[in-house]
């Protein structure tokens, strides 16, 4: 796992090193998780702090997303902003992107608690003004390493502050 994570920030550290303006951003937020367990589903509220930086193309942070000592994640995300060649850079820009992450989940149904995942997202940037955006954004992961979870996805909502 560790491995996965070094290739990422080697990733997210070529991205981001030829000469586009970066723009670093803090930020925190909300999630509404639904966690795909074998025999039900539990639905998770969680809040998140995440560090980014962005360029006008490219956007990537690590999040550490949780919900008391029941759910801890730390991820690495890397989203690519979508349309710009086609309306310029507006007010509303879609995105996709990739995530990679560690998971731990205490539940009384799951004997293992800590895995990994991976998995997509996608969503909208809105620029409320200079320095604060808001961003809605639907994620799906797949689970690993925890034998009744097989996945997880969900809404969230955050606010970013770019200095």
């Amino acid at each position: 796992m560790s491995k996965i994570i070094l290739i990422l920030i080697f990733t997210l550290s070529s991205l981001f090193s030829q000469e586009d303006t970066k723009f670093p951003f803090v930020g925190i937020g909300t999630s509404a998780q639904t966690m795909n367990l074998d025999l039900q589903n539990n639905n998770e509220n969680t809040f998140l702090l995440r560090y980014g930086q962005q360029t006008l193309d490219w956007r990537a942070s690590i999040a550490y997303e949780f919900k008391n000592s029941d759910y801890q994640s730390l991820s690495v995300e890397i989203d690519k902003i979508l349309l710009d060649d086609l309306f310029g850079t507006a007010k509303l820009r879609p995105y996709l992107g990739l995530s990679v992450g560690i998971l731990k989940y205490k539940k009384t149904l799951l004997d293992d608690t800590d895995g990994f995942y991976y998995g997509g997202n996608g969503g909208f940037i809105i620029y409320l003004t200079d320095t604060i955006d808001l961003d809605l954004s639907y994620h799906y992961n797949v689970v690993q390493d925890i034998k009744t979870l097989d996945s997880m996805q969900g809404a969230t909502l955050s606010l970013h502050y770019f200095y």
